[in-house]
């Protein structure tokens, strides 16, 4: 999320439930396209939004999209152009990262300087531990390990959402805020790779408001001294 370091462009749950609870659609017992473009349309992300999440971009084929969206692989070539497109699309039906802060505004943070790092961890993990949300999170991540030009776009308007809430609500103004932002960003990138898309334990299974009681004093020490100046 920092430009120096950048989130790894990531619940307790394993990443497959989490993929699941998309809501998968059973397959028709005729088999074939299913009635309606745009729900054909919206299977089709759907399965592909499981498999990036499960396997990474390099690991996900279109042929594999198809088979576990259950239509013909030349519907997801007649609504996509290629396996990029479809990644793509298939982030985007499900969160707009760029705007993954926008809920803490200016008023939030001035009436609470002392939580500014407790309302940076909690709005950010807050669409980690979303079901709806955490999949394409997921995909974005792990799509970053192995193919960084693919997600870097995500990646992109991830950092530039972080930059503009840290001008916001920093106080002041700090020739440290860039260092300040690059730490915040580094520790959120390693805490949501290894909870939720590495799935390391103990981690991985945490009580929510317990990771939030030990993660957050190591995010408000930084705007603590920031302030200091």
């Amino acid at each position: 999320m920092s430009t120096g370091n950048g989130i790894p462009c990531a619940s307790p749950a394993d990443a497959q439930p989490g993929v699941a609870a998309l809501g998968r659609r059973a397959p028709s017992r005729g088999g074939g396209r299913r009635p309606g473009q745009s729900s054909t349309k919206e299977q089709i992300l759907t399965a592909a939004l499981e498999l990036f999440a499960a396997k990474g971009y390099s690991g996900t084929t279109m042929r594999g999209i198809a088979q576990q969206a259950q239509v013909d692989p030349a519907l997801i070539h007649h609504f996509f152009s290629n396996k990029e497109g479809v990644f793509q699309d298939a982030v985007s039906s499900r969160i707009d990262v760029s705007s993954l802060f926008d809920s803490l505004t200016d008023s939030d943070a001035e009436a609470a300087p002392e939580r500014r790092g407790e309302q940076i961890a909690r709005t950010f993990l807050s669409f980690w531990e979303d079901e709806s949300t955490r999949p394409a999170l997921i995909a974005v991540y792990r799509t970053s390990l192995s193919d960084e030009a693919t997600s870097k776009n995500f990646r992109d308007r991830i950092e530039d959402s972080f930059a503009a809430c840290v001008r916001r609500i920093a106080p002041g103004e700090s020739d440290r805020v860039p260092a300040f932002a690059s730490l915040v960003s580094a520790q959120l990138a390693g805490l949501v790779m290894l909870r939720y898309v590495l799935r390391m334990e103990p981690l991985a299974s945490l009580d929510f408001e317990e990771l939030i009681e030990w993660f957050v004093p190591a995010v408000q020490v930084h705007f603590d001294r920031l302030a200091e100046g």
